[in-house]
């Protein structure tokens, strides 16, 4: 049995699937299983899976018809046979040693989760810049009972993006991606795998790179992102409430998220694939405001903008002029 299973959900990637996959391959650490999940692909990503599987004895494929990426992902939980279990998105990449420095921690600790941020690779006319994302608390080990200071220091804040967590497989058991969720749906994912877990492990490295492009799932126009929300805000409420904060902290990180998630939603109207009118915009707007009690938590949103862009965005939300930042479009959807 391996010690690590890394699962990989395939569709139509195959300008960038190599990459990944020779990035898996080319670890430091050996000791994986590479679980290939091809969900319907027919631009060729299905032959280089099965060109990979000759190569090397450690990589299995399983070919399905088309499920989305929760899907992909629930078929490789079932396959899956290593003691620890993380994600990797088929256009991204991962640096030499991640896994080897992480997969030491198991050997140290008897951690269930461990997190080690990642890179986000901005890809524009050509040319990429990085932002990174990593631990905004202390690096090492957090027990169950120091979690709460965790997110303390984090101010609640938490990077629920799969791909950066490793799990300890027996914590999963009973846990799915939900299908029926286009969006968020890593996030309620992993909150809920925090929630079961009593040992968490922090890594300060930052070696997964994102490829945030404009034609990946994150870039679309998704028509139940409210729906999502609600699951996703829920989920995270539920985790902070069996950590038992005081009333204070509680109201006060889920002011925090509520209010970036709103600007997240605003974000999403703004991309080019959202071709609804301004009014059904402004209509969607004003329901996540009545929806989330947005009025009644941003009294408690302290956070300050670090830039004057950041600056101009929160000033118009909070003022209820969002419709501006609907009408710069493409100026605010860059990150």
């Amino acid at each position: 049995m391996p010690l690590l299973s890394i699962i990989i959900p395939v569709y139509q990637a195959k300008k960038y699937l190599g990459k990944c996959i020779d990035s898996i391959l080319n670890q430091s650490f050996l000791d994986f299983e590479l679980i290939l999940i091809d969900d319907g692909s027919n631009d060729g990503s299905e032959r280089i899976c099965d060109e990979y599987t000759r190569k090397d004895n450690r990589i299995k494929v399983i070919h399905q018809v088309n499920q989305g990426v929760s899907g992909a992902r629930n078929t490789g939980l079932k396959y899956a046979s290593g003691e620890y279990i993380t994600f990797v998105d088929a256009d991204d990449w991962v640096g030499v040693n991640l896994f080897q420095e992480c997969m030491k921690i198991v050997e140290r600790y008897p951690v269930e989760v461990i997190y080690h941020g990642f890179t986000k690779d901005i890809w524009k006319n050509n040319t990429v810049s990085t932002v990174k994302k990593g631990i905004s608390g202390v690096e090492g080990y957090v027990s169950r009972k120091e979690m709460k200071d965790y997110i303390i220091r984090s101010n609640g804040q938490l990077n629920p993006q799969v791909y950066s967590y490793i799990f300890f497989r027996k914590l999963l058991d009973g846990l799915n991606f939900d299908i029926d969720m286009p969006y968020a749906e890593d996030s309620v994912f992993v909150v809920q795998a925090l929630t079961k877990a009593s040992a968490y492990y922090f890594v300060k490295n930052e070696s997964y790179h994102y490829n945030a492009r404009t034609g990946s799932a994150a870039y679309r126009w998704q028509p139940k992102i409210i729906e999502c929300y609600k699951k996703s805000f829920n989920t995270l409420i539920c985790f902070f409430k069996s950590l038992n904060f005081s009333e204070d902290d509680l109201t006060r990180f889920i002011a925090i998220n509520i209010i970036n998630g709103y600007a997240s939603l605003i974000y999403n109207l703004c991309l080019p694939t959202c071709t609804l009118k301004l009014r059904e915009k402004m209509k969607i707007l004003k329901r996540a405001r009545k929806d989330f009690k947005f009025d009644k938590y941003k009294k408690y949103y302290k956070e300050k903008p670090t830039s004057l862009f950041e600056k101009v965005k929160t000033l118009l939300t909070f003022g209820h002029l969002e419709i501006i930042l609907i009408l710069l479009g493409p100026l605010y959807c860059r990150k």
